[in-house]
């Protein structure tokens, strides 16, 4: 049987699909947070849960709301 991806790689996988599909580049987040781009990186990868506060600064960045941001993780 297959391993059942992980949460935070499936996060990760949709914040990626959100931001591209939003015209925005990993930098334009980094900048507009002050977070450093290794630190996006690992949200993408899923190498990092992040705080719920984190995922609300994303979805105001994509202009939805967090539940459209985890729909379908």
């Amino acid at each position: 049987m297959a391993a059942k991806t992980s949460l935070p790689t499936r996060l990760g996988r949709r914040v990626r699909e959100v931001r591209t599909a939003k015209g925005l580049s990993q930098m334009d987040l980094v900048r507009r947070y002050d977070w450093t781009l290794s630190h996006y990186q690992k949200i993408e990868r899923g190498d990092l849960d992040p705080r719920l506060s984190t995922l609300v600064k994303l979805a105001e960045s994509f202009g939805i709301g967090v539940a459209e941001l985890l729909t379908g993780i």
